[in-house]
């Protein structure tokens, strides 16, 4: 007689699955396999936004030295990059390849998720005050060290060089996040931990991983 009752035990994690995490993310199969119990334990039906509202809450704590939280509406636009499937929660491999990024991830990494935050949103425009706080508060989030003290000069910077119209009140965060992406040195100026003149005195010298 077929079982009226479905068992709690999730699944193995598929060999295939775990083979491409453990090669991606540099680490044990077992390690992977304990995550992956771990995460099946904590969310057994996948991480809806609100578990993943309240997971961020405590990254912050933990990141955010002056107890400051991103707006609700960035956090959505981060779960919804993260949730690949589109299916309205992550699931294991959505959830891991996110926490890998920010314990142990490169700097360079971490920014390109925040550059591509707004990617489905062409028509999205920001002041250079709302450019400066989303990128504080993703730097802080992802715990990015950078001289966050000129990070509003870094962005005027930014923009001239990429030969945007200064005296507009809001830019494209597509075509900042685009002039970012493909150009080194703006990508670089951007994450530095020296000052925007420091960083133009040695960027000739500056060796980075991209």
């Amino acid at each position: 007689m077929k079982s009226l009752f479905r068992s709690r035990v999730p699944p193995p994690l598929d060999a295939n699955q775990l083979d491409k995490l453990s090669r991606q993310c540099h680490l044990p199969k077992e390690d992977v396999e304990e995550w992956y119990e771990r995460f099946n334990h904590c969310y057994p039906r996948g991480l809806s936004y609100k578990e993943f509202l309240f997971y961020l809450q405590q990254i912050q704590s933990k990141n955010t030295a002056n107890g400051k939280r991103p707006a609700k509406s960035m956090m959505k636009r981060l779960f919804r990059l993260l949730d690949v499937n589109q299916d309205k929660q992550l699931d294991f491999e959505e959830f891991f390849v996110f926490n890998i990024l920010i314990n142990q991830g490169f700097v360079e990494d971490k920014l390109r998720l925040i550059l591509n935050l707004y990617d489905k949103d062409k028509e999205k425009y920001l002041t250079k005050e709302q450019l400066n706080n989303v990128l504080n508060d993703m730097f802080d989030l992802l715990d990015i060290p950078t001289a966050k003290e000129d990070l509003l000069q870094r962005i005027e910077t930014i923009l001239t060089r990429a030969n945007f119209n200064t005296q507009s009140s809001k830019f494209s965060w597509h075509a900042f996040s685009s002039h970012v992406l493909n150009n080194q040195s703006l990508f670089n100026l951007l994450i530095s931990n020296q000052t925007v003149a420091d960083f133009d005195d040695n960027f000739g010298y500056i060796i980075t991983r991209f």
